[in-house]
């Protein structure tokens, strides 16, 4: 759908299409801003004494759970910037590691709304068109959707038959990328159009896997939290648990999943006969590593994002931008260039 403004003679659907973006920016900036404050209050209106408390006990292994995090996110980063690289938009660099950053300021976004971010950022900064961005950003959600899934699979196959953790893991990727590459083949020529062989293609696979590691890393980071707690917390469990509950945090459409996610840790903490009063401290703690912390880094990166982007404007107005290549070898889009083309 087009944004209001987009006909009529051209200067006037320019400068009112303009006008839409912008007003749409500020009300998306607003509401980033008032879901954030809200979940902060929300989640640290508790008793912080008990969560000092547990992480006195926790201090060595906090080195640890930061560096997993960290690992994490850097292998999402990589599968992001190969996705966007692969639909010819300009992604590596300094830059394009601020973009990334910067949709985890969204965190606390409905619905993974904060997702958006990332295809206005590019946008903005000459990059690339808001529907190629859009396709773009949906390609790693769907990729990021397929890796937890084999992940899960193969943990739950492990709890049957330790043979059977690969291939149910490996099953799970066929069968979800021979579905993506027959839909995606019916929309060849249509503004829903992917780069050719996106789905069904080595490098894809290798993306998946990369994203499963990330999840696994998830994984670990819990067990690493939970495993001296009295009760049974196993690896496999934690394997299972942690990606399974931010999968119902995704799925229940709420703030940053806030509420379904931690339900679902304390249910499978007790599920493994912890004590239910260390329960807020380890879900809690947990939370803070691998999702509270990432919320002011996602702000500064938007933040020097937007300084870019104010660059890029100037460069522009003044005619001496200099468009740069992708991966692929395509440059960064001409205004002109249609919202539907999709870049082989």
């Amino acid at each position: 759908m087009s944004p209001p403004g987009s006909r009529g003679s051209e200067p006037e659907a320019e400068r009112a299409e303009e006008k839409w973006w912008t007003g749409a920016r500020v009300a998306a900036f607003v509401l980033l801003l008032g879901f954030t404050a809200y979940g902060i209050y929300s989640t640290f209106g508790g008793d912080l004494e008990e969560m000092k408390g547990f992480w006195r006990g926790k201090l060595g292994l906090l080195p640890w759970l930061l560096a997993l995090a960290l690992f994490d996110v850097i292998l999402e980063w990589v599968a992001w910037v190969w996705v966007y690289e692969r639909f010819g938009m300009r992604a590596r660099g300094p830059t394009g590691a601020r973009v990334f950053l910067a949709a985890h300021a969204g965190l606390f976004l409905p619905a993974q709304l904060g997702r958006l971010i990332r295809p206005d950022a590019m946008v903005r900064l000459g990059r690339g068109t808001m529907a190629k961005g859009m396709k773009a950003e949906a390609a790693v959600f769907a990729i990021d959707a397929l890796s937890v899934l084999a992940l899960l699979a193969g943990v739950a196959a492990w709890l049957i038959h330790p043979l059977l953790t690969p291939l149910a893991g490996a099953g799970v990727i066929v069968v979800c990328l021979f579905l993506g590459n027959f839909i995606a083949e019916r929309l060849a020529g249509t503004p829903l159009g992917l780069p050719r062989a996106f789905w069904w293609s080595v490098p894809t696979v290798a993306v998946v896997l990369i994203e499963m590691l990330g999840w696994a890393t998830h994984g670990f980071s819990f067990y690493l939290l939970a495993r001296d707690l009295p009760g049974s917390v196993g690896v496999w469990d934690s394997l299972f648990f942690a990606p399974a509950a931010a999968v119902l945090g995704v799925g229940s459409g709420l703030p940053g999943g806030i509420g379904a996610t931690e339900g679902m840790l304390g249910a499978a903490l007790r599920f493994s006969e912890v004590p239910a009063s260390v329960l807020p401290s380890v879900v809690g703690g947990f939370r803070l590593v691998t999702f509270w912390i990432w919320i002011p880094i996602g702000w500064l990166a938007l933040a020097s994002t937007r300084r870019r982007q104010g660059r890029h404007a100037v460069r522009v107005a003044e005619g001496t931008h200099v468009p740069r290549r992708s991966m692929k070898g395509f440059a960064d889009d001409p205004p002109t260039e249609a919202l539907g083309d999709p870049r082989p």
